[in-house]
């Protein structure tokens, strides 16, 4: 189980050097193809939450990245997904309302105030599971989650291919504001 803030989700993995090798394959060398692989790990993750979505949410990419890599890492992930569940649907229900600064190497509360404001929902009333390739502070997960909740949604939580465990200790002041 992860935690950021009040948000509650799960990851196939941890951050391992690994876990590191193939999300840097998949994002930024361009191997598209392995969404298959992380999807398919991805998938037992749906079985860790009391209740079953109707969608999956990616989180959405910025359009300059979109336009540089060609794809959003996180839909093809809600996509692979969705393939290899009954019923499951995903929707783009996110969409961005201004650029976001790469977080790699901001501080946990810059990410924060990076992610404050950059996202906009589509009004609905579904159970929706917000999906993403990798949680570090929670910042993206945590906006998504507010912007899709005052849309109408309900947030049945999250899951990611991998979670960072080196950010864990700079979260405790932020994990009590979000």
């Amino acid at each position: 189980m992860v935690s950021r803030g009040s948000l509650i989700g799960f990851s196939a993995s941890n951050y391992t050097d690994t876990a590191k090798l193939i999300l840097r394959s998949f994002k930024e060398l361009g191997e598209s193809e392995l969404a298959g692989a992380l999807g398919k790990a991805m998938v037992p993750l749906l079985g860790c939450f009391a209740s079953s979505p109707a969608i999956l949410v990616p989180i959405p990419s910025n359009s300059a990245t979109l336009r540089e890599r060609g794809y959003n890492p996180a839909e093809l992930l809600a996509r692979e997904i969705s393939i290899r569940t009954n019923g499951l649907r995903w929707a783009n229900l996110l969409m961005r309302t201004r650029h976001t600064n790469d977080q790699s190497r901001l501080s946990p509360e810059a990410r924060f105030a990076n992610q404050q404001g950059s996202m906009q929902a589509r009004s609905g009333s579904s159970e929706v599971l917000i999906i993403d390739d990798v949680v570090t502070t929670g910042s993206t997960l945590i906006e998504a989650n507010n912007v899709l909740t005052e849309a109408g949604y309900f947030v049945t939580g999250f899951i990611t291919f991998a979670e960072t465990e080196a950010k864990r200790s700079m979260l405790t002041s932020q994990d009590t504001v979000a």
